[in-house]
């Protein structure tokens, strides 16, 4: 359907946007991008957009995978070694790379163009132009901006002040108090140590992640959807969960244990006939499969079905003998994490990994499944779906298997704040965002048809722009 553009406006598009749109959507073809061969080597510098006089700059370096082989890479400046660092997996999604962190301090600099030299152990090297700015075009809030904390019943809040988080600081010291409640009800885990939060103002991901803490992003141009009450709690129950340890927790049993304790994955949702739309729309994916690579499976189903999985477990054995399981699953020894999950199930339930699926796949049949689950579901796999198209094109560091999260402790103690207060804020950028976030908005409300539409603006205009 093509759009008017009243109806964009309508939707909050800025005027000066609204010719932009309408014109792109009318010659925008329906089909995907042309590949292009992949470079043979690529630097990402940080922070995200333009770079200014005064930033401290780290690069991800890039080269075809099967060149890594042991490979280091240098970073040199009129002859100065700035950093080495070596190739290896980083991320969720295990991409090899070569991280090297604040190597670059542009502080006494003038404006201007300046060539630095990369070269790989291997003998391969290149040079790269990089710009700078005056300092005193860097936009707000980052000139006076700060990290700044506060601390809670449950937690250490950490934030940068000028942004969204610090004018909404006691809605969030509440919020995450409240979820801390719930997740030790849910979990009958009580906190002993306190929680680190950090409010990003950046979207990274899907919005929350959790490592030495737990990164929830917020702002008020958040286009990843999903309620900040339970992305907090979500990452919360990683957290407790890391704290209550185990022998071996496979990522399926992780995230499905956080889905299930949270009641839900980006919002409150009830996970059974959720489940059930699933296998009616022919998504499920076998246990084996989920289980051996759990990150690289389709997002959203593969988060729903482990969530199910553990809430049909809990239901069956319950929630004590369901821990024990959980909590003393062997490391594998040599062999795939199925057969690790298969000789753990008969251990403690006598029950194969095989007879497993066979009676979860029979409980989510029996779960009663109406055209709304089915709609809300296949909307928000395509809306994710979509979402994670427009970041790996045109927010590269916000793509979840590859987020760039530096280390939190390192940014406060040196007063880091550039990494996470710039991202890509071009005309693309801010018009797709726009759309994104009516979408999820529409999802909330289930407005499914204004979904669709939006969807389909979204992804004409990515074929087109990228």
């Amino acid at each position: 359907m093509q759009p008017s553009c009243i109806t964009v406006y309508n939707a909050g598009m800025r005027r000066m946007l609204l010719p932009v749109l309408c014109i792109l959507l009318a010659v925008a073809p329906s089909g995907g991008a042309l590949d292009r061969d992949p470079p043979a080597h690529e630097v990402i510098p940080h922070p995200d957009g333009p770079l200014y006089v005064s930033d401290l700059v780290s690069f991800e370096v890039l080269i075809p995978e099967e060149a890594v082989d042991g490979q280091t890479v240098q970073v040199r400046f009129d002859d100065r070694l700035l950093g080495e660092a070596g190739f290896g997996p980083y991320g969720v999604g295990g991409r090899m790379q070569a991280s090297l962190w604040w190597v670059w301090d542009t502080s006494g600099l003038a404006p201007g163009s300046y060539t630095l030299r990369f070269s790989l152990s291997g003998g391969t090297a290149w040079e790269q132009d990089f710009s700078l700015r005056p300092v005193s075009t860097v936009p707000p809030p980052e000139p006076e901006a700060h990290w700044d904390y506060t601390t809670t019943d449950c937690c250490t809040i950490h934030y940068i002040t000028g942004t969204d988080a610090e004018r909404d600081l006691e809605i969030l010291m509440a919020m995450v108090d409240a979820q801390a409640v719930s997740v030790e009800t849910r979990m009958q885990a009580p906190l002993e140590e306190s929680i680190m939060v950090v409010f990003l103002p950046r979207t990274l991901g899907h919005g929350g992640f959790a490592t030495d803490g737990i990164y929830i992003s917020y702002l008020d141009q958040h286009y990843a959807g999903g309620t900040v009450e339970s992305v907090i709690h979500h990452e919360m129950v990683h957290v407790v969960d890391y704290r209550l340890g185990g022998a071996y927790r496979p990522a399926m049993l992780v995230e499905g244990l956080a889905v299930y304790v949270t009641g839900g994955h980006y919002k409150p949702e009830s996970l059974g006939p959720r489940a059930g739309a699933m296998l009616e729309l022919g998504w499920y994916i076998p246990l084996d499969l989920l289980a051996e690579d759990f990150y690289h499976q389709q997002h959203e189903i593969g988060y729903l079905e482990a969530g199910a999985l553990v809430g049909y477990l809990v239901e069956t054995y319950g929630w004590d003998a369901y821990n024990v399981f959980y909590r003393t699953i062997p490391p594998p020894d040599g062999e795939s994490i199925a057969v690790t999950l298969d000789r753990a199930l008969q251990a403690h339930f006598d029950l194969t990994l095989a007879g497993l699926e066979a009676d979860f796949r029979l409980y989510l049949d029996r779960e009663p499944v109406t055209p709304a689950d089915r709609d809300d579901l296949r909307l928000t796999v395509a809306l994710y779906d979509t979402l994670r198209r427009y970041q790996s094109r045109l927010d590269p560091s916000a793509y979840f298997l590859t987020a760039w999260l530096p280390d939190g402790r390192t940014m406060r103690d040196r007063g880091i704040v550039a990494d996470y207060l710039r991202r890509p804020t071009g005309w693309r950028n801010y018009l797709l965002e726009s759309l994104l976030r009516e979408a999820h908005a529409a999802l909330l409300d289930g407005d499914h048809a204004r979904v669709e539409q939006v969807l389909g603006w979204v992804n004409r205009l990515l074929s087109l722009l990228t």
